[in-house]
């Protein structure tokens, strides 16, 4: 029978006053270990597409844009690396954790003189939500301390350029990922600017709290749209619950736990009250099949 072990070395971190206090804190990566049938299934992620994607998949390989090279420049290789990181260091796999490395290192270094950092030819805020996550995992992993101080001039950037370039697009869908990373690093250091920051990405955001609180998206959508999205409805339940954080207003608190009902009821889920969605249309070697649109179908709250 697999289990899960607690290892004791690691730090558990609070919520850092003003934001409130709540029942369970989320412990670093690498403060439980995977045992059993969990790490079977970590191994078999790791010696499968997972940890051999890089080799297969030119936008995730040495030419990512991410590493310096002129390929793909966006979001795949932070998402990549989002998951590719966790699973090297909770395996504590060697070869992974090699292949990892770069990737940090080569962010690490992209950072400028005033904070921002990653590929000079896309300026989009976005994938840097993705990298700020893979970097915050890196130093609970590792402790590098080098992460801190590039986290706080990366944040200084946003706090000063936010207002003149605001979020857009999968940025202004997805703003809670940035208050998520923003919030980690004001547990650590205390720098009230990143509570101003915090209402600034929150303001530029997409309104999620009164969206999940009257939900207007009741039938089959068949126009694009960032709010029925289903990657951007399941991340936008973030942004109400991690402000609730630094509001203390019901109404931020109630948005994220109707959002999650409400999923959890959806008609576009499983019989397990797994959330299902799909993407939109697929055009693959000259075959083009039917519009499959990802939104979210919610059924009211019972």
């Amino acid at each position: 029978m697999g289990g899960i072990l607690i290892a004791g070395t690691k730090i558990n971190i609070q919520n850092r006053a003003p934001l409130k206090k709540t029942p369970f804190n989320e412990l670093p990566l690498g403060a439980i270990q995977p045992a059993g049938w969990l790490r079977d299934q970590l191994e078999i992620q790791a010696q499968g597409l997972t940890g051999k994607l890089h080799d297969h998949w030119e936008d995730v390989g040495p030419n990512s844009g991410w590493l310096g090279g002129t390929g793909e420049n966006w979001e795949r290789g932070p998402y990549y690396l989002d998951g590719l990181l966790p699973l090297a260091y909770l395996l504590g796999d060697q070869a992974l954790i090699e292949k990892v490395q770069p990737w940090v290192e080569w962010t690490l270094n992209s950072q400028r003189e005033d904070g921002w950092f990653g590929p000079e030819s896309n300026k989009d805020w976005w994938p840097r939500m993705v990298m700020l996550k893979v970097l915050i995992q890196y130093q609970e992993a590792t402790g590098d301390e080098r992460v801190i101080p590039f986290l706080t001039r990366y944040f200084i950037y946003q706090f000063a350029y936010l207002s003149e370039r605001p979020l857009t697009s999968w940025g202004e869908s997805r703003g809670g990922e940035n208050i998520l990373c923003v919030q980690w690093l004001y547990n650590r250091t205390g720098d009230e600017f990143l509570l101003e920051l915090t209402d600034l990405i929150h303001r530029q955001t997409l309104d999620w709290t009164g969206l999940f609180t009257d939900f207007p998206f009741w039938r089959y959508q068949t126009q694009f749209d960032h709010r029925n999205h289903m990657v951007n409805v399941a991340m936008g339940i973030k942004d109400p619950a991690l402000y609730y954080l630094r509001s203390g207003e019901a109404i931020h608190r109630d948005a994220a736990a109707k959002g999650i009902r409400s999923l959890t009821f959806s008609r576009d889920g499983k019989v397990k009250r797994i959330t299902s969605s799909k993407e939109d249309n697929y055009i693959y070697e000259g075959l083009s099949f039917p519009p499959l649109r990802s939104e979210a179908i919610l059924r009211p709250n019972p």
